[in-house]
């Protein structure tokens, strides 16, 4: 729910509740977070949004006193909220900048749970940054966040940005706070060559500017990339790292633990590692979802490619993940005709059931809202792209043909493979079309495993 200061004035809670104030607050994903959150933990709770003008922060922070357990701050707040605070944590403090404020004993206590999250983005991903060079780009309040915690924990901060003043005043923050930290500023054209980690704290390259990017290209010995932004998941800048030598991180992992430990402050809460990978796949699904239509202008996400390369196993997970209803086109067919399709190839041939195929087709293609799941052949007509690619975003599967093989061994309900020769029958037919699926694609993704082929098609939105 998200309320205007007006409505907020208003606002009676009928249970325990807590509230992002920020200004203006726009899309967020915070309420929803935060419910799977409490719902992950058993908690009978609400999240609102509130957007709080800035001369009005002060009036709406005594009324979240009164009717709240607790606030997260966004801009523009997170520093000019420190004044109204009773107690401030070391690392906020320093940080000039609080994003968590519980409310205790009748004391108002501010935290910052960003340094958190960010510290077990960099944990999951087995980032040691005691010894390491790091360059920072960026100087604002996310900046800050990165810089704090990789000079805190031993290493080398480079910062760099387009204006050469701030980064210099962030470098004398950091350096204030952590008098034995190692900070220096650079520009961009001088940007030291043994640089190993890299961290955007900077909105370039956020969607809908997402070809924007802060940098050319990286530092020859990078071997990690974490950039702050999460739509897109994967950003101009981390495209710029080799993927075989430098592992990524956009922040959507980092937006998840903040929240996980700002509920830890509000209500003593532990979250299992389990429950907050849960909840990071479905806001990936969800996000997917917004992609698919603020971006692409499509309603439907469609999957293709060779018999065997797991498009009804991809689907059905993808439909878990982003709530769409998930379609397999073929088994629809089915049910349609009232009898299996080699049944319908023996009886009325190929043609028949291709002609039924392009109808089910544009009658799906029709929905608002699903994912579907194609046969193997649907793409060899044109006019079945022309309507897929009218209201779906296509994906292919490029399963690699070995595991297609052994998918294929399992089934003996091809029609098309019923050859004395079915791997050689196999093999001609996936060189005939596997140009096609390519052609024909928005998007192509390729791994053997289906957890990896699912994550890719989610981010590949």
């Amino acid at each position: 729910m998200l309320l205007s200061f007006e409505e907020f004035q208003n606002f009676i809670p009928q249970k325990d509740t807590y509230a992002l104030f920020g200004w203006p607050l726009g899309h967020t994903m915070s309420p929803e977070l935060h419910t799977q959150l409490f719902e992950a933990s058993g908690q009978d709770a609400d999240y609102i949004g509130v957007a709080v003008p800035p001369e009005q922060l002060a009036e709406a922070f005594e009324l979240a006193k009164a009717k709240l357990r607790g606030i997260n701050c966004t801009i523009p707040h997170k520093k000019a909220v420190i004044g109204l605070l009773d107690e401030v944590d070391n690392a906020a403090r320093d940080l000039h900048s609080v994003n968590t404020v519980a409310f205790r004993g009748g004391k108002a206590i501010g935290y910052n749970t960003d340094i958190l999250g960010f510290a077990e983005s960099l944990t999951r991903d087995g980032v040691i940054l005691s010894g390491k060079k790091v360059l920072l780009l960026g100087y604002g309040g996310a900046a800050a966040v990165m810089a704090y915690h990789c000079a805190r924990e031993g290493a080398s901060v480079t910062i760099t940005g387009r204006n050469l003043d701030k980064a210099a005043a962030l470098q004398q923050q950091i350096c204030g706070a952590l008098p034995r930290a190692h900070v220096a500023v650079f520009s961009r054209k001088h940007i030291p060559r043994d640089i190993q980690i890299v961290l955007n704290s900077t909105p370039l390259g956020m969607f809908p500017k997402e070809e924007a990017c802060p940098l050319h290209f990286l530092p020859r010995k990078t071997e990690y990339v974490f950039d702050a932004i999460y739509n897109p998941p994967v950003t101009a800048t981390m495209k710029l790292a080799n993927p075989k030598k430098c592992k990524t991180r956009d922040g959507l992992f980092m937006l998840v633990m903040q929240a996980a430990h700002a509920q830890a402050i509000w209500t003593g809460t532990a979250f299992a590692p389990q429950a907050c990978e849960t909840i990071l796949r479905r806001l990936y699904g969800k996000m997917a979802v917004k992609r698919l239509h603020d971006k692409h202008g499509k309603r439907n996400i469609v999957l293709c490619g060779f018999m065997g390369s797991g498009k009804t196993t991809v689907g059905r997970k993808l439909s878990r993940l982003t709530g769409l209803p998930f379609v397999d086109a073929d088994q629809y067919l089915e049910a349609k005709e009232g009898q299996p399709i080699p049944d319908i190839f023996a009886q009325k041939g190929e043609a028949y059931f291709r002609d039924r195929e392009s109808a089910y087709i544009r009658e799906l293609c029709g929905r608002d809202g699903i994912v579907l799941s194609l046969g193997g052949g649907a793409v060899l007509r044109e006019e079945n792209v022309k309507a897929i690619r009218e209201t779906g975003l296509l994906i292919h599967l490029d399963t690699p043909y070995f595991r297609i093989l052994k998918n294929l061994s399992y089934s003996d309900s091809r029609p098309l493979l019923n050859k004395p020769d079915k791997q050689a029958e196999t093999r001609r037919l996936y060189n005939a079309r596997k140009e096609l699926y390519h052609r024909v694609s928005d998007v192509s993704v390729r791994s053997p495993k289906i957890s990896e082929v699912l994550e890719k098609v989610v981010k590949s939105i």
